[in-house]
């Protein structure tokens, strides 16, 4: 315990000691000190010997097994849970509410490192006397060293984008927004893959574009129906995700992003590329964007690869659209939040945001090898470094009976519904996303126990 003393004492102010409590005793664990089976001492002797309330203990003993860590045992006290064997597939935790594990969030794997160097940025911003990201208003596109530093980050992701063409957004799907504002009017004709985020079905609906849904397979769009519609149709855009499509993971080869600029350059129609989840990939595909210089928009953003709160992004777009593109954003919320700008451009220089995606590949990596270990047979679409996996479910499911019936088993997933353009046909097909908290051995657990409903028959009044 004189480790988790030590990390006590250096509480900053502010701090949550319980927090620090649970990252403790979580660096035991994962280095080993604390094997399997290994009985944690008693929250009152914590308590005495760490100097902090028995209160405060109680509530690091529950949150570590809320994340599957350890176990608490009526009467027989807590214990070290992480590492298990092939008991793994019948582990289930016993209360409902800290059971659910929550599949139907895009989010990325957090890990005690994520933690220490959120605390780090924000230590070393608060040492700075000088503080212009808490202070200016202007320019509405950003500073211009944190769009430089965006120029730097879309160059890592191979695409070739300019400072005075970049701006600086809340995330990729303010970007995506900010793009559509600045070409629709109501009614007009925008594309997307037919199976696409959510985000783009919601903002036709605030926009007031009428969105049609292009035909995809395994590699994305398929250019032949991308033609067809715009020979046909006049139509505006085309909003497309080619790196790791949410939800199906497809990864569009770099063939078809030719094929696919070269038919938006014959008919005039842009194309606005989200590539959120592009920073993630190891290997990538030149974008699309880079075909079309004056019809492509580019967005990205750290959110879905660096750190969940951190929401910066970055748009890039034609030259001939960036001052319309700025004053949307002025209109939309002035200017994009500074603060987490500097964070990401002190992160892009230091290596740190790089730091971070390795890591969350490595852990991806890990949750992957799970699902084609326990669910492999079920498989539609994933990716090694996807935030998520698309499943078929079997012939005797019907979707909504699904759902529920993992619901009561304490995990949530996404069905379809959300990522279908009007007039796409509903697939038999969920998708769950392997960010969800808690450890490892909390996520094989949940994944057999899906396995398990799946191969179950409903109840007969669920097939009516």
């Amino acid at each position: 315990m004189e480790q988790w003393r030590k990390a006590l004492d250096a509480v900053r102010s502010g701090e949550s000691k319980y927090k620090v409590l649970v990252e403790a005793i979580t660096r035991d664990i994962d280095s080993g000190v604390l094997k399997e089976g290994v009985r944690l001492p008693p929250q009152r002797q914590v308590s005495l010997a760490v100097g902090i309330s028995v209160q405060t203990v109680t509530n690091a003993y529950k949150e570590l097994e809320q994340h599957g860590l350890i176990r608490c045992e009526v009467g027989r006290g807590s214990f070290v849970a992480k590492r298990v064997t092939e008991k793994v597939a019948t582990y289930m935790l016993d209360r409902a509410e800290r059971a659910l594990i929550d599949f139907s969030i895009v989010r990325i794997v957090h890990t005690a490192e994520h933690g220490r160097l959120w605390r780090k940025a924000c230590a070393d911003l608060a040492t700075q006397v000088d503080q212009p990201w808490m202070r200016a208003y202007r320019p509405i596109a950003g500073f211009e060293y944190h769009r430089a530093a965006g120029v730097e980050w879309m160059a890592s992701l191979g695409h070739e984008a300019r400072v005075e063409t970049t701006l600086i957004t809340n995330g990729a799907s303010h970007a995506i927004f900010l793009a559509l504002a600045s070409l629709v009017s109501p009614g007009d004709v925008v594309l997307s893959e037919n199976i696409t985020d959510h985000g783009v079905i919601g903002t036709a609906q605030v926009l007031g574009f009428t969105l049609k849904g292009l035909d995809t397979d395994e590699y994305g769009i398929q250019p032949d129906h991308f033609e067809e519609m715009c020979a046909n149709e006049r139509v505006t855009a085309l909003v497309t995700t080619p790196n790791l499509n949410n939800p199906t993971s497809s990864i569009m080869p770099d063939a078809r992003r030719r094929a696919i600029a070269r038919i938006a350059n014959r008919y005039g129609v842009y194309v606005i590329e989200d590539d959120v989840f592009g920073p993630l990939l190891s290997r990538r595909t030149q974008p699309i964007a880079n075909h079309i210089p004056d019809l492509g928009f580019y967005c990205t953003s750290l959110t879905k690869s660096v750190l969940t709160g951190l929401r910066t992004g970055y748009l890039s777009m034609p030259k001939k659209m960036a001052l319309r593109v700025e004053s949307i954003l002025r209109v939309n919320c002035w200017m994009a939040t500074p603060l987490m700008a500097e964070i990401a451009t002190r992160w892009i220089a230091d290596g740190t945001a790089n730091h971070l995606i390795e890591i969350q590949r490595e852990r991806l990596g890990r949750r992957h090898d799970m699902v084609l270990e326990v669910l492999g047979d079920y498989r539609l679409g994933s990716h090694p470094e996807s935030l998520s996996a698309w499943l078929r479910i079997p012939q005797h499911w019907r979707l909504d009976a699904l759902a529920q019936q993992l619901r009561n088993s304490h995990i949530a997933v996404t069905l379809p519904d959300p990522f279908l353009v009007l007039g796409t046909p509903r697939p038999d097909a969920i998708r769950i996303c392997l960010g969800a908290e808690g450890s490892d051995v909390r996520m094989h657990s949940a994944l057999s126990t899906l396995r398990s409903v799946f191969q179950q028959y409903p109840h007969v009044h669920a097939t009516l």
